[in-house]
Formats: structure tokens, sequence, C-alpha cells
């Protein structure tokens, strides 16, 4: 049999007699105590963590810093070793400098001679073109551009003076110049005959564009150049076949 209080809660009949006669101050003394020596434990090993994270940072410190001495001692001796070779490096140098040299100076560069025989293959038989002159670009001097709109861009004119022992078919000539490489457009002027050599004269003007550049040390220049007039001829084939299919489909609806 039990019953509860306030004071004591739980009241065991029959029970060993247990009585607390300290005062309550002694318990919360002994409380106070564990209390203290658990913050000193805490305490502790606080400190060994910071100890131990300081080790393990210096360590850390040290690897790398070791890493870092071998990184600059090797850096040192390949200053060293390429220093054996400065005589290469200023060789390579001057080469660079001279490959430069050469873009830039044959930049506006025309094998005229080919050029020439081109035109002159393209005339009718016999046609002879003499009194050739020239003006073109150079690396610091553009030429002078049109002001007209539907003038195309230029970097030289070329004036030769074409010869022709029956009257000339000017037209024709210029259809068979339009179809050299580099042409922009060329503008005859009027037809002379000579007495004395009993020759029809006429003296074209012709503008060149950058497809008539030589380009012998730009070769990047050169293949984006091929591979624009390889693209360009594509799109001129496709151009044609297209044509002949509509020709055909029209042909077919027609009958």
């Amino acid at each position: 049999m039990s019953r509860k209080t306030q004071s004591v809660g739980r009241l065991v009949v029959g029970g060993p007699a247990q009585a607390n006669l300290l005062p309550p101050e002694v318990g919360l003394a002994a409380r106070g105590r564990a209390m203290r020596r658990s913050a000193s434990a805490l305490v502790v090993l606080s400190v060994f963590l910071v100890i131990a994270g300081f080790a393990g940072a210096s360590v850390l410190a040290l690897v790398e810093q070791a890493k870092l001495d071998e990184a600059n001692a090797r850096t040192d001796q390949l200053v060293q070793e390429q220093s054996k070779y400065s005589e290469v490096q200023r060789v390579n140098s001057m080469l660079a400098a001279a490959n430069a040299a050469q873009q830039v100076g044959t930049s506006t560069e025309i094998d005229w001679k080919a050029y020439l025989v081109n035109i002159q293959k393209s005339l009718p038989s016999g046609t002879l073109v003499t009194n050739v002159s020239a003006d073109t670009a150079t690396p610091i001097l553009n030429f002078v551009q049109p002001s007209a709109p539907l003038q195309g861009d230029r970097i030289g004119e070329l004036r030769f003076t074409a010869t022709s022992a029956s009257l000339p078919d000017v037209e024709t000539w210029l259809e068979a110049l339009a179809k050299l490489t580099g042409y922009v457009d060329a503008t005859p002027g009027s037809v002379t005959l000579n007495a004395d050599a009993t020759l029809y004269e006429v003296t074209i003007t012709m503008h060149i564009s950058t497809d008539a550049l030589l380009l012998r040390f730009d070769e990047e220049a050169r293949a984006d150049r091929e591979q624009a007039t390889a693209d360009a001829e594509a799109a001129a084939e496709e151009a044609a076949a297209n044509a002949d299919s509509s020709a055909d489909a029209s042909s077919s609806g027609d009958e």
C-alpha cells in the first residue's frame, strides 16, 4: 500500500528507512563541483583541438613551402638552361622580324608578267598588248577608292593599249577581261586607226582587286582566299544546277 505526498513524492510502506539530514547547500556544492570538472574538461579539450589544428596547419605550410622552394629551384634551373640558348633566341627573333617584314613588304605584290600574259591570252588572236603602265597600292599607301557607290573596291589600276589589224569588237574584249582573276572593271577609250602601222588601237583602263595579289609569304591569307574562291565556285555551280532544274521543270510543264 502506498500514497503520494507533495514533499517526498512516492511513499513506500514497508521499505527501508532513509533520511537525508544534510542541508541543501551540500548537494548544490557537489553539483557545482561536477559542473566545474566538466567545464575544465571542455576547456582542456578545446585547447587540445586548437593545438592540434595549429600543428596540422604548420605541417601543411611546411609542405607547401617545400613545394614552392622546389618549384623556385626548378625555375632557376630552367632560366640558367635557357640562358645557354640566348643566341638561338636572338636568331629566332631576327627570323620572325624578317618574316614579318617580308609579309608587309610583299603585301601588295602582283605578278605583273603572269597577269599580262593572261590578259594577252584572253584577247582574240592577232591582238597585241602594248604600252602597259600600272599604278597600285603600297604597304604604306592605299590606292584611291572610287567615289561612285556602284564601283568595286580596287588596289590598283592597269592601263594598256591593245592593237588589232581588224576593227576590234571592244565589247567582246571586255567580256573576256572580266573572267580574269582580280578583275573589278574596265573602261575602254576610243578606237583609233594608226595609219602608219595600219592597226586599230584601243586604250583600256582596268582596275584590279586583292584577288590579284601574289601573297608569297602570307600562307594564311592565301589559304583564306583559296577557300573563298572555292566557296564562290561551289555556289555558282549550285545556282547553275538549280537554274537547269527549273528550266527542265518548266519545259515538262509546257509539254
